[in-house]
């Protein structure tokens, strides 16, 4: 396997950078796991216009939302089994529009915070061509911002999620060719006594084109469990207590799409970018645009041999391991 075909995966996690909505999406690393003592620390700029707000499923323009985030994020390599995706995004919104919310934060200016930390625990079930991760994670707000507004850095619920990572390459049919997925659920906060819950389901799909650029297209998409529809005469038809709570109980379904690229700068940084629409919704600020980019260093502990060092070890007894082990190597980068 030549180094331009290893290297054509790493993109797979460079390109989780999703923008689903006015705020970064929940953790979408990767079936790839980082060596023991291996990391990467990310930081990307995303930007997210919504002109579109659904009720349920009829399109109204009550407003334009802008939103500006600058997402940290850390994947850290703890065992062979077991990796941890941390970050945290600051979000920084305004809305200009004719029915703002009663909020200082819809007076036609930007207001930025912090949102939502973002954590996530990914066990290594089976590695190399097909790899297989199951995932446990968490959203936790990281302090009591507003959320009853158009441009709210976030909806402030609490989060668990269940799921797995599944990841094949498709090298052997066509040179660096792969196929990706999340498959997730998440438990999230009652509030107002309804219950709601969601299945999510992204999907990437890409090739290299040098030993450095690589190309990929996505797909995200959202199922929500319970939840209320958004009246067609708007949130404010609702009764009185459910109005400054619809965004966080609505029934919101999505399908979004788009592509993007990463290049190499160097063995440990890549910069990369993405580019997502909105092509199905329900209830909800829909992604009319959406971009991210960002940069990734990948480094590793003092001492730790690197996923690279055990390739060429492979090598010097059994291609399909060394296969294995630089699967291992270019693909253990995590984004949100």
């Amino acid at each position: 396997m030549d180094g331009c075909r290893q290297r054509g995966c790493v993109f797979v996690a460079l390109a989780s950078c999703m923008i689903l909505s006015a705020a970064p999406h929940d953790a979408a690393a990767q079936a790839w796991l980082p060596s023991p003592g291996e990391g990467t620390i990310s930081i990307q700029w995303q930007n997210v216009l919504s002109k579109d707000h659904f009720v349920p499923t009829t399109a109204v323009d009550i407003g334009h939302i802008e939103s500006h985030a600058v997402v940290l994020d850390v994947t850290y390599g703890v065992t062979e089994k077991i990796a941890v995706d941390l970050s945290l995004p600051y979000i920084a919104s305004k809305y200009v529009g004719p029915q703002p919310h009663p909020t200082a934060l819809d007076d036609g200016a930007y207001h930025g915070s912090p949102q939502d930390f973002r954590l996530a625990l990914r066990y290594n079930l089976r590695a190399g061509r097909f790899a297989v991760a199951p995932y446990i994670g968490s959203i936790l707000p990281s302090h009591n911002y507003e959320y009853y507004a158009h441009a709210a850095p976030g909806r402030r619920v609490a989060e668990v999620q269940v799921g797995a990572y599944v990841a094949r390459l498709f090298d052997a049919a066509i040179p660096g060719a792969f196929v990706q997925a999340r498959v997730g659920y998440g438990l999230m906060q009652q509030i107002a006594d309804i219950n709601h819950s969601r299945a999510m389901l992204d999907l990437e799909i890409g090739d290299f084109v040098t030993e450095r650029f690589r190309v990929f297209a996505l797909g995200t998409g959202q199922v929500t469990f319970g939840g209320i529809d958004i009246p067609l005469l708007g949130p404010n038809s609702l009764q009185m207590s459910l109005q400054p709570q619809h965004d966080r109980i609505d029934r919101t379904d999505f399908l979004n799409v788009g592509a993007g690229a990463s290049f190499a700068i160097r063995e440990s940084v890549d910069v990369f970018g993405s580019m997502m629409t909105n092509v199905a919704n329900r209830n909800g600020h829909a992604t009319n645009r959406g971009i991210d980019v960002g940069v990734s260093w990948t480094f590793k502990r003092v001492g730790a041999p690197s996923a690279r060092d055990l390739a060429r070890a492979a090598a010097k007894t059994d291609r399909d391991a060394e296969a294995r082990a630089l699967v291992k190597c270019v693909c253990q980068r995590g984004s949100r």
